[in-house]
């Protein structure tokens, strides 16, 4: 499990860090100060869970294998870089606010990548890449709902944006889990159509919760929230955001669970 919380903890972080560039700086100070604490936050923790269990050294079955150390290190680099992120905008330092973000999201990237299943490792990523973009945007429209109450002025093509981020990012994400299940790998294939066929399959089970927790769901609240969005009920819009985000990221842990236990990189 600890895999497990890793990848789901860094791929928040980067998510929230990935959005921010498409947040008007009219949101204010404290908008982006919140969302990169909070980056910083959950990608700390996931690497300090990975440092318990492998240590600087790693193992076997440590992630990444013979690439565990550059794994930390560049882990590592990306939570400097969301820590120093913060700061610049706490102390107004604007003009290195772009250099630290890039350097960050391109450690994330870089973590992405050493840590891909070396079974399907271009899949993994894909995968991967996708779920950053979704649960940052989900949760980075749900935190910006909030932020209407604080900023007044603050317009409502702000939220409209990031509720289109959403819906193309859940469109991406629902192509690779296709691609995993209906394509040359059918990742969970077989087990999931033994379920919908009335037989027993723990991993078959587990898909068919991934799919309606973290993609069925999701998609058929974004009417409401585009709906809410387009009256400028963003109280309503917020309300409705909240239940997103609980959908996207159950799917998120149970995809990144299926991944590690049962070799799916759904």
């Amino acid at each position: 499990m600890t895999l497990v919380f890793f990848l789901f903890l860094t791929h928040l972080g980067l998510g929230l860090l990935a959005m921010l560039p498409f947040v008007p700086e009219r949101a204010g100070r404290s908008y982006f100060k919140f969302c990169s604490a909070s980056a910083a936050f959950t990608m700390t923790a996931g690497l300090a869970l990975l440092l318990r269990r492998y240590g600087l050294t790693g193992s076997a079955d440590a992630p990444g294998a013979g690439a565990y150390r550059a794994l930390i290190l560049v882990g590592s680099v990306g939570v400097v870089g969301a820590v120093l992120y913060n700061r610049a905008w706490h102390f107004s330092w604007p003009a290195i606010r772009p250099v630290l973000l890039a350097v960050t999201l391109a450690a994330g990237i870089a973590t992405v990548v050493l840590s891909a299943s070396p079974n399907e490792p271009l899949l993994s990523v894909l995968a991967d890449l996708t779920s950053i973009l979704l649960v940052g945007a989900a949760a980075s429209a749900m935190v910006l709902g909030h932020w209407y109450l604080v900023v007044l002025d603050l317009p409502i093509t702000a939220l409209r944006r990031l509720t289109v981020l959403l819906a193309a990012t859940l469109a991406l994400r629902a192509a690779v889990v296709g691609l995993a299940l209906g394509g040359p790998v059918h990742a969970g294939f077989a087990d999931a159509r033994a379920v919908a066929q009335g037989m027993w399959s723990p991993d078959g089970v587990f898909v068919w919760m991934r799919l309606l927790f973290g993609l069925a769901g999701p998609v058929s609240l974004l009417w409401f929230i585009w709906k809410t969005v387009e009256i400028r009920s963003t109280q309503s819009a917020t309300g409705i955001l909240y239940v997103q985000l609980f959908l996207v990221l159950a799917g998120e842990l149970l995809a990144k669970y299926l991944r590690v236990a049962a070799g799916f990189p759904l």
